[in-house]
């Protein structure tokens, strides 16, 4: 969206069109860059008194980044020159663009690697703590103003080191949020609109390019005609408990109804903030520590082998001896037998010290073993917390976030003692909580209407955690009204998203996937929660990077879960490539159980992988099975621990390696399925998800079941 400042006066136009007229040449490429940087400099401060503010805020981001050395944004300025020029020529005012959509000079460039580490870890404290002036309860006043302070102190560290995109968008949050001062309702929508976006300000920090592109596809015009009225009001549901009680530990649940803030640190208890970057070098020594002693030990292996060598020259000396006999006078002279003597001693003394040194070797990589493995320990545990950190940070801010939208709430965790790395946890923050904050805002239904579906009038919220094989599950659950598939559909095909070919072949989870793309939205106004069809995408991507997955199942009437499956630890995900109908594909060594070849994988019943990718998504049904079996199968882990493993057949299996997996959109990811993707020298592979084959798998079998005759 764009908008158009008048200027003050018509005569400063003029003015301005002058200017912008004489420098417009001193931005050519070929001037020299103290004529192109005094240009910018100077229609920046014309641009101001003219009035055109926006303009003057884009010429202040291209001269920061000229004095970066930015050699794209001499060439931005020109063309913002140029269209400025046109503009005020024809006797238009200036549009710009109106945040949060983004100006199209701005651009996400490197931060300087030596700033990196302590201004990622400053922004992060800071964005705690706007989490906790949005979990605050009391003076909406005084939690935006808090918030305020703490966007603002994001901006100028965002400035500090050239990082336009954040600071642009603080600025933006930062405008906002000073609008709090008028009344308590317009502190409350302040922060309604700062929670609105906080997850993309989260994206900011980790992937500023990602996040740019979500804010401009959500600023291209929609393409949304009139929708026709809903499908219908679904049924009234079953009377059934709340989720009081979630079979989902074998513990009670803690509920939580509006917790309060969290406390304040006790300055007794003083915590030091260590980048995560620097344990991850600590970690890779503390590795690096283990490879010296399997070095080490086999150095003593080394050792102790020329020992062994060393005394078996002593021993065939000796025997070289015997056979020569004493000295005689027509034998061997005395001198070479006395100097073979000699060496034979000298042999002896050498391999006696080869032993004592190659076990002290050995004590020396026992220690070294030992002191490693306390090290990781130690550091394992700096990095390790429960997943009650993450829930009770979730809860505080969604209940805060549902009192101020006049929402009643309750909130139930299980599995809270589950451990997780701190890692992990706070790269998940923002994708759970933009789970909840979406049960909350699409799914419970008000106190009245719940009352006429026979639900209890205060909805439900749970989260739960359960390790798995390999890495952690989460699970967001609510008691709402579920999503109305056949409006998704509808609404994909309005927006031209699908088309309605696709849309009638598409399956319920493909449809749901579409909830992840960026301004896919199924309200058809914005509210104080919710809208803008702005978050979900950027929790996707969050998981997306931990090498993770979300599902969506639907329960009309009943509610939605969202199911995230993550690795333990971020980073690097280990792989085991395949080939399939030509193909490579990667699948994560922790789902995998065991691989058979030959005639036991023709036994296995497996389901070709090439059947179960074209029978996903928006392709249509399932393909029928070919006729031989596969050369490999590969037996997957259950999606219960009752059930059968499923059994995937392949043409190939290659190596296992360790990969750095990056994100795809939700149409793709679905259409798979697949968890992202991975560049492989120069070539561009597709990452199984591990779920949806399994799902793939059980539709498959369930298919050839009933087709087969009894």
């Amino acid at each position: 969206m764009t908008t158009s400042t008048p200027p003050l006066d018509p005569e400063l136009t003029r003015l301005l069109l002058e200017e912008l007229v004489r420098h417009e040449p001193a931005l050519a490429p070929e001037s020299p860059e103290v004529a192109q940087r005094r240009a910018i400099h100077a229609l920046k401060g014309s641009a101001g008194i003219a009035g055109e503010r926006g303009l003057s805020e884009a010429l202040a981001r291209l001269e920061r980044r000229v004095a970066t050395g930015d050699p794209r944004a001499v060439y931005d300025a020109r063309l913002l020159i140029i269209q400025a020029r046109e503009a005020l020529a024809a006797g238009r005012t200036i549009s710009v663009a109106v945040w949060p959509d983004p100006p199209e000079d701005l651009r996400a460039v490197p931060i300087d690697a030596a700033l990196a580490v302590h201004y990622t870890a400053e922004m992060q404290d800071r964005l705690e703590r706007v989490d906790r002036a949005l979990a605050a309860t009391g003076d909406d006043g005084q939690a935006a103003l808090a918030a305020f302070r703490e966007v603002h102190a994001m901006k100028g560290a965002a400035l500090a080191v050239s990082d336009e995109v954040t600071a642009w968008f603080c600025h933006g949050l930062e405008e906002r949020l000073r609008a709090a001062e008028r009344s308590e309702e317009a502190a409350r929508r302040a922060l309604a609109e700062l929670t609105r976006w906080r997850g993309v300000l989260a994206e900011m920090l980790v992937a500023p390019d990602r996040a740019l592109e979500t804010l401009r596809m959500l600023s291209r015009p929609r393409r949304i005609p009139s929708l026709p009225p809903s499908i219908g009001p679904l049924p009234l549901p079953p009377r059934r408990p709340s989720l009081e009680q979630p079979p989902m530990s074998d513990r009670e649940p803690r509920s939580q109804q509006l917790p309060s803030a969290p406390a304040a640190m006790n300055p007794d208890d003083a915590t030091l903030r260590v980048p995560t970057a620097t344990l991850d070098r600590l970690f890779e020594r503390v590795r690096q520590l283990g490879q010296a002693r399997s070095q080490v030990n086999e150095g003593a292996d080394l050792v102790r082998g020329m020992g062994n060598r060393a005394r078996t020259l002593r021993t065939g000396l000796a025997e070289a001896l015997r056979l020569i006999g004493p000295p005689r006078p027509w034998g061997a002279p005395a001198a070479a037998i006395h100097r073979i003597e000699a060496a034979a001693q000298q042999l002896a003394g050498f391999s006696d010290t080869l032993e004592r040194e190659s076990l002290l070797l050995k004590e020396t990589a026992d220690r070294v073993r030992a002191e490693s493995a306390g090290a990781h320990a130690d550091l394992a545990a700096m990095r390790t917390t429960s997943i009650a950190w993450l829930f009770d940070r979730v809860g505080a801010a969604v209940s805060a976030e549902a009192r101020r939208g006049g929402r009643e709430v309750r909130l139930f965790f299980a599995g809270e003692e589950t451990a997780i790395d701190r890692r992990v946890a706070e790269m998940l923050f923002d994708p759970i909580l933009q789970l909840a904050r979406n049960a909350i805002a699409h799914g419970i239904e008000s106190a009245a209407e719940r009352a006429l579906r026979g639900k209890p009038r205060v909805g439900s919220v749970s989260l739960s955690a359960q390790p798995r094989s390999g890495g952690l599950r989460l699970v967001v659950q609510d008691d709402g009204a579920g999503v109305n598939v056949a409006d998704v559909r509808v609404r994909a095909v309005a927006r031209g998203t699908i088309s309605s070919d696709m849309a009638r072949a598409a399956d319920d989870q493909t449809l749901l996937a579409l909830l992840f793309l960026p301004g896919f939205t199924t309200k058809d106004s914005a509210d104080l929660l919710a809208g803008r069809g702005v978050g979900l995408d950027l929790a996707l991507e969050a998981v997306h990077r931990l090498g993770g997955t979300i599902r969506l199942t639907s329960q009309p009437g009943m509610g939605l879960i969202a199911t995230l499956d993550v690795p333990f630890e971020p980073g690097l995900l280990k792989v085991l490539w395949l080939e399939a109908a030509g193909t490579t594909f990667a699948l994560p060594v922790t789902r995998v159980r065991r691989i058979l070849l030959g005639r036991d994988a023709g036994a296995t019943g497996a389901i070709p992988l090439a059947v179960c990718v074209k029978g996903r998504g928006v392709s249509g049904s399932i393909p029928p099975l070919p006729a031989g079996p596969s050369a490999f199968a590969v037996e997957l882990e259950p999606l219960q621990e009752d059930a059968i493993a499923p059994v995937l057949g392949v043409d190939g299996v290659g190596a296992i390696e360790e990969v750095a997996l990056r994100g795809v959109s939700a149409l793709i990811a679905t259409a798979g399925p697949y968890a992202g993707a991975i560049i492989r020298g120069n070539e561009l592979c597709l990452c199984l998800d591990a779920h949806g084959l399994a799902e793939t798998i059980a539709a498959v079998v369930a298919r050839e079941e009933l087709l087969s005759p009894s």
